[in-house]
């Protein structure tokens, strides 16, 4: 009996230090959580090295370097996940890194590219849409918040930045029209408040 209990608790010595060695996906969640970023992105290393076919480890190491601020990396890590299975997260991921990077013209090709295949995508739409503001081509961006109001009508942060791009590309009877709107539906909005004085 003695024996056995020895074997038993010795089996256990043993394999805890391997059970400890252990880690999973939640742990990576859990280290986010607490903005322990390199730790969660330490995680996921180890879980792509031991899975190294799985798309969407790619995408979330690509996530953590990206919210570590190391958008080379995160596209890369991106690619390699698009190179494992086409999907829209990583593709979007990289217009993000673009952005992050002061890389406008790029996210703009690469989301107008995306749009021809998702012409009604709200998330592609804002993106190009904020391409171009920071491009200062604010009519172009006027036009993609259009196309962005025209599938989500009610969207109100989105009508205020027409609002804003409509006059800022000079197109004053259009913001005009829309600052009434948005006026009507959401008077607390902040271009409310900023063009108050000059739409009304």
């Amino acid at each position: 009996m003695n024996f056995r209990i020895l074997i038993l608790a010795l089996a256990l010595i043993l394999t805890l230090p391997l059970l400890a060695q252990t880690r999973d996906i939640a742990q990576s969640y859990a280290l986010e959580s607490q903005a322990d970023f390199t730790g969660s992105l330490e995680i996921m290393r180890e879980l792509s090295a031991a899975d190294p076919q799985e798309p969407f480890y790619q995408v979330r190491i690509a996530w953590l370097e990206y919210l570590l601020g190391r958008y080379e990396r995160s596209i890369s890590s991106y690619r390699m996940a698009i190179g494992m299975k086409d999907n829209l997260d990583a593709r979007v991921g990289v217009i993000n890194c673009h952005l992050a990077l002061g890389d406008y013209r790029l996210a703009l090709s690469a989301t107008d590219s995306l749009l021809v295949e998702h012409r009604q995508n709200p998330q592609l739409l804002a993106k190009a849409a904020y391409a171009a503001y920071l491009l200062k081509e604010h009519s172009l961006a006027a036009d993609y918040y259009i196309r962005l109001i025209q599938v989500y009508p009610w969207d109100m942060e989105s009508r205020g930045y027409l609002v804003n791009n409509l006059y800022l590309a000079g197109r004053v009877d259009e913001a005009r029209a829309e600052y009434r709107l948005l006026k009507k539906y959401y008077p607390l909005s902040g271009i409310v408040a900023q063009y108050k004085g000059v739409l009304e």
